[in-house]
C-alpha cells in the first residue's frame, strides 16, 4: 500500500540521463565489451555468461558502456518494457533495442530499479505501445510511469529489503544449479559408464 505522503514522480523527471543503445553484430568470440541485448534482460536473471561481445571503438564504448545501476529497458518487440538493473561491474555496452537510464543521485536507484522492473510498469508499458506491426515504445514513453517516490531512508530500506530476497534467491539458483550437476554427474556415473 502506498503512503498518503509518498510523492509520485514521472520516471524520467529522476533520470540524470536517458540513452539509447548501440548498433552492432553480436559476436561469440570474446572481441571487445560484452553486448547486452533485449534476449539477455528477459529472464529473471541477466547471465553474463552467455552474453555476446562486440566490437567498438573507444570513443562510442565510452558514450554506451553500462555503469553499475544503471537500467536497461526493451523497447521494442514482445516484452518491450522489460527492464534490468545492472547490479555488478561487467565491462558491457547494451544494444539499440535498449534504452538505458541513470537516476538521479538525489535517489536509490535501487528502489527505482525494483519499480521499474515490477509487473506494474511492463502492464503500464503494454498499455502504452505504439507500432502497428511490431510492438514499440520510445524512450518518452518508458520514461512516463509515475513513480511512488517516499523520502530517500524509506527507498533505501524498501531497497534494502528487496535486495536481501534478491540475494537469497540467486543463492538458492545457484545451490539449485550445482545440485542438478552433481545429480547429473552421478547418473551419468552409475547408469551410462557401467
Amino acid at each position: 500500500m502506498i503512503e498518503k505522503k509518498w510523492n509520485s514522480v514521472i520516471l524520467r523527471e529522476i533520470c540524470d540521463s536517458i540513452n539509447y543503445g548501440y548498433t552492432a553484430s553480436a559476436k561469440s568470440e570474446p572481441i571487445g565489451p560484452k553486448f547486452l541485448r533485449i534476449t539477455d534482460i528477459v529472464p529473471n536473471r541477466i547471465d553474463w555468461s552467455s552474453v555476446p561481445y562486440c566490437g567498438i571503438s573507444e570513443k562510442s564504448l565510452s558514450k554506451y558502456l553500462l555503469e553499475k545501476d544503471d537500467i536497461v529497458i526493451a523497447r521494442t518487440g514482445a516484452t518491450t518494457g522489460y527492464a534490468k538493473q545492472i547490479k555488478t561491474d561487467h565491462q558491457a555496452v547494451f544494444a539499440s533495442y535498449l534504452v538505458r537510464i541513470r537516476i538521479n543521485p538525489k535517489y536509490d536507484s535501487r528502489y527505482v530499479g525494483f519499480v521499474v522492473e515490477s509487473n506494474e510498469y511492463k502492464r503500464f508499458i503494454q498499455l502504452n505501445l505504439g507500432g502497428a506491426a511490431q510492438p514499440q515504445a520510445n524512450a518518452q514513453v518508458l520514461t512516463s510511469f509515475l513513480i511512488p517516490l517516499p523520502p530517500l531512508p524509506t527507498q533505501r530500506k524498501i531497497a534494502a529489503v528487496l535486495s536481501a530476497y534478491d540475494d537469497l534467491i540467486e543463492n538458492n539458483t545457484r545451490h539449485i544449479k550445482i545440485l542438478e550437476d552433481m545429480a547429473q554427474t552421478l547418473y551419468q556415473e552409475w547408469f551410462v559408464h557401467f
